[in-house]
């Protein structure tokens, strides 16, 4: 999954037809695995390179795989280790990268987004935002936006969300501890699943 999600992000950076590609990764573990690949990939490349040239003389001695072929199967094997070697490039380049992670108010999705980010600052991948998704808060509270439709939770009457609002207090403050140097934006918890362009443009101005 992860070398064929790779192997889409190198065609749409060569594509003219996209200015910007948006990659919704999937949870950490397979995030890392996905950010790893070029590692690895480049690895095995210098390795089958390396046994390409050691076995040369071996495949010349053979009635098949002659010059012409060998010389083609090591030109795809260049090119595509110069493709690898150029998303590594992009995806450590903040001028062309910004990875944001996007973690619930809750204590063990706080230590998840920690260990991400600490495997991102090892790959060199810049993280600028850190998005808290379904905080419990008055979207006014958030964001400069009407509110009119919204509905917020009951943080005065109901007792559920007055405790789940104290386990998202804390969970909250440790966030903005852990990830201070980083923009951390809240979106609130909503009402109604988040679909169409105008909750789209909500959710885009809780992170403007």
């Amino acid at each position: 999954d992860e070398a064929a999600a790779m192997r889409l992000l190198l065609e749409y950076m060569d594509d003219d037809r996209f200015e910007r590609v948006i990659v919704d990764t999937a949870p950490t573990g397979h995030t890392l695995r996905l950010l790893e690949l070029p590692e690895l990939l480049d690895s095995m490349m210098g390795r089958l390179l390396k046994l390409r040239q050691r076995l040369s003389g071996l495949f010349d001695s053979l009635p098949f795989g002659g010059d012409e072929e060998q010389g083609a199967d090591m030109a795809d094997l260049e090119v595509l280790r110069e493709r690898i070697e150029r998303l590594r490039a992009v995806l450590r380049d903040p001028a062309m990268t910004d990875f944001r992670i996007v973690m619930v108010p809750e204590e063990l999705s706080v230590m998840e987004s920690q260990r991400l980010l600490d495997r991102l600052e090892t790959f060199g991948v810049p993280v600028e935002t850190v998005v808290v998704n379904r905080v419990m808060q008055d979207l006014t509270d958030v964001a400069d936006v009407e509110s009119d439709w919204s509905v917020s939770p009951d943080l005065d009457d109901c007792e559920f969300c007055q405790r789940r609002w104290q386990v998202q207090q804390q969970a909250l403050k440790e966030a903005q501890d852990l990830f201070r140097g980083h923009d951390v934006k809240r979106v609130p918890l909503f009402a109604d699943e988040v679909r169409g362009e105008n909750l789209l443009r909500v959710v885009a101005a809780c992170l403007d």
